[in-house]
């Protein structure tokens, strides 16, 4: 009978930990998502001002050379254009996927230690009522 009601009580204290590690492990969870959002954010900043540069570096060149932008020259700029473009909207992409699976790998975290309190609230319950502490006998 009372290692029942131990185990029970070590269960149901289970339980009530894995519940304050839930809503830890939910902070923790939305620390990181801020931090790669805020990541992706500076790694674009970064892209556009480098695009910009390299662009207007491009632009002058070809203006300091008094050779008309055209064929194959303005093909390149064109070119290079469309590729910065290309990297910049992957860049964007492909940070917003990273934040997308770390806030369902996250939530799955979440997920799994609210269904071990639960679990825990169910087997210390079931442990103590089957202990015979609260029968008449």
């Amino acid at each position: 009978m009372w290692g029942d009601i131990i185990g029970g009580v070590g269960s149901l204290f289970g339980a009530a930990s894995a519940r304050s590690a839930a809503r830890k492990q939910k902070r923790i969870n939305a620390m990181n998502v801020d931090l790669m959002e805020q990541t992706n954010r500076e790694e674009q900043r970064r892209m556009k001002a480098d695009i910009v540069d390299s662009e207007s570096l491009m632009g002058a060149m070809s203006a300091a050379s008094g050779v008309q932008s055209t064929g194959s020259r303005g093909i390149a700029i064109a070119d290079t254009k469309k590729e910065n473009a290309a990297q910049l909207a992957w860049l964007k992409k492909s940070g917003k996927q990273q934040v997308k699976a770390a806030k369902m790998g996250g939530q799955l975290q979440v997920k799994q230690l609210q269904n071990q309190a639960i679990i825990g609230l169910f087997s210390g319950a079931g442990q103590i009522a089957g202990s015979g502490l609260f029968s008449g006998g």
